[in-house]
C-alpha cells in the first residue's frame, strides 16, 4: 500500500510540474497576464487532485480488469509520459532558441549592430520555436498514444525453432508456450486475459511457459487472476517463475496462488522432462529467482547452482529466467535461456530501446547457448505499446544445428 501511494504521488507530482510548463510553451504570451495565471494555477491544482484520486484508486482499490475508472486511469499514466516528452522536447528548443540568440547577437556585434534592433527579432524567433516544440509533441504524441493503447490488445503468435545440444531424440520438436509480463491487475483484465488463453489453447503446446510478472503488483487480484490462469492445460503441465512484479505483489501469495491451481512454480528449482513434456531423464527445465528481488527484499535472487543440484550435470538445460541479463551469467551451463521483463521496449519508437538495454526482445546467441526474449502480454506505468507489439511466443526444441543466418 505504501509503495503504491508513493508511486501514484510521484505520478502527479509529475503532472503538477509538467502541466503548467506545457501550457506556458503553447501560450506564452497569454500565460503572462496575472488573471490567466491564476486560471493556470486552478486548472493544474484541480487536475493533479483528480489524477491523485484516480492513480490512488488504480493502485490499490481498482477491481481485477480496473473498473468504471480504468479508461481515467490509463490517461493519467499515459498525459505524464507525454507532458514528460513535451517538456523535454520544449527544453531542446529553449536551447536551440539561446543558441539562435548567441549566434544573432554574435553577428550583430560583428557588423555593429544596435542589439535593441535584433531583440523584438529574437524574442519572437524563440517564442515561436518552444510553441512549435510543444505543438509538434502534443499533435504528434497524441494520436500515437492512443494507437499505441489500441495495440496493446493487438496479440502477435511468434513460432520459433530453438537448438538444444544433446537434445534426446525422442524430445525432438517438444513444444513450450510462453507466456510473459501479463501484469494482471487493472489493464489485463478478465477480457484480455481471457482472449490470450484462447490464443494458447488452440497453440496446444507441450507445456506452457509463464515466465514472470505474472501479476502486476496488487495482491486483491491474486484469487481473480489465477481463477483465470487456472484453465490453462497442456500435456506436460503449466510451469511458472517469479517476476520483479510479481515480488512487488507479495512473492509467496503470488507463488501460492500459481501451486493452487496446479501451476509448477520455480524458485531456483528444477524438472526433468520426458517425451511429450512428461516427467523423466534427458532434459532440465529449471526456473530462478528474479534479478532484482534482493533489492526488493523479498527473495535471495536467481541461483541456477541451486536451481540443479541433484541433477546430471550432462543434461541439456532449458532455463526460465525473468530478467535477461541473467543469460550472462549462465550461458555457459544452459542451452536455452527464456525470458521477458522488457516488454520489447514498450515505447520502442524508432528501436530507441536498442541503444539503451542489452536485450530487448528476439534470439540472441553466446556460442552454443540462446536468450529468446518476449515481448510478453500487458504493459507497466502508461497502458501503451508502440513499436513493440505484444506476443505470445510458441517455441520448437530441436537437436540440430541451428542454421546459418
Amino acid at each position: 500500500m505504501a509503495s503504491s501511494i508513493v508511486v501514484s504521488l510521484v505520478t502527479t507530482a509529475t503532472l503538477a510540474l509538467t502541466l503548467p510548463v506545457a501550457a506556458r510553451a503553447l501560450l506564452p504570451r497569454w500565460s503572462e497576464a496575472p488573471r490567466n495565471a491564476r486560471t493556470i494555477r486552478f486548472a493544474t491544482l484541480a487536475t493533479v487532485l483528480a489524477a491523485v484520486g484516480v492513480e490512488v484508486y488504480g493502485r490499490t482499490l481498482a477491481p481485477f480488469g480496473g473498473g468504471p475508472l480504468r479508461p481515467f486511469i490509463g490517461l493519467v499514466r499515459a498525459s505524464v509520459l507525454l507532458l514528460v516528452a513535451t517538456l523535454l522536447l520544449v527544453v531542446a528548443a529553449e536551447v536551440v532558441g539561446r543558441l539562435y540568440e548567441l549566434a544573432v547577437r554574435l553577428h550583430a556585434l560583428a557588423h555593429r549592430l544596435p542589439l535593441v534592433s535584433v531583440a523584438p527579432l529574437i524574442e519572437s524567433r524563440r517564442l515561436l520555436l518552444t510553441q512549435a516544440a510543444a505543438a509538434s509533441a502534443l499533435a504528434v504524441g497524441a494520436p500515437a498514444f492512443l494507437r499505441g493503447g489500441l495495440a496493446r490488445t493487438d496479440i502477435e503468435v511468434e513460432t520459433v525453432e530453438l537448438s538444444v545440444p544433446n537434445l534426446p531424440p525422442e524430445l525432438e520438436g517438444l513444444t513450450l508456450v510462453q507466456l510473459t509480463d501479463l501484469h494482471l491487475g487493472v489493464f489485463t483484465g478478465p477480457r484480455e486475459i481471457g482472449a490470450v488463453l484462447e490464443r494458447v489453447e488452440r497453440l496446444r503446446g507441450d507445456l506452457v511457459v509463464l515466465t514472470g510478472d505474472t501479476l502486476d503488483h496488487n495482491p486483491r487480484h491474486i484469487g481473480e487472476a489465477m481463477r483465470a490462469l487456472g484453465r490453462i492445460r497442456a500435456r506436460g503441465g503449466v510451469h511458472a517463475i517469479l517476476g520483479n512484479h510479481d515480488h512487488y505483489t507479495g512473492p509467496g501469495l503470488v507463488a501460492a496462488g500459481l501451486r493452487a491451481v496446479g501451476i509448477r512454480t520455480h524458485v531456483n528449482g528444477s524438472t526433468a522432462l520426458g517425451p511429450d513434456g512428461a516427467r523423466g531423464r534427458g532434459l532440465i527445465l529449471a526456473g530462478v529467482d528474479d534479478l532484482m528481488a534482493p533489492r526488493i527484499g523479498t527473495g535471495v535472487g536467481p541461483d541456477l547452482a541451486a536451481a540443479l543440484r541433484g541433477r546430471d550435470p550432462d543434461d541439456p538445460v532449458v532455463l526460465l529466467a525473468h530478467n535477461p541479463m541473467v543469460f550472462d551469467d549462465v550461458a555457459h551451463r544452459v542451452a536455452v535461456q527464456l525470458s521477458g521483463h522488457t516488454h520489447g521496449g514498450q515505447i520502442n519508437t524508432f528501436g530507441v530501446a536498442g541503444a539503451l538495454l542489452p536485450y530487448v526482445a528476439g534470439r540472441y546467441t553466446v556460442g552454443a547457448a540462446t536468450l529468446f526474449v518476449s515481448r510478453g502480454i500487458g504493459t507497466t506505468g502508461p497502458p501503451v505499446r508502440l513499436g513493440a507489439r505484444p506476443e505470445i511466443v510458441r517455441i520448437a526444441l530441436t537437436g540440430r544445428a541451428p542454421r546459418a543466418t
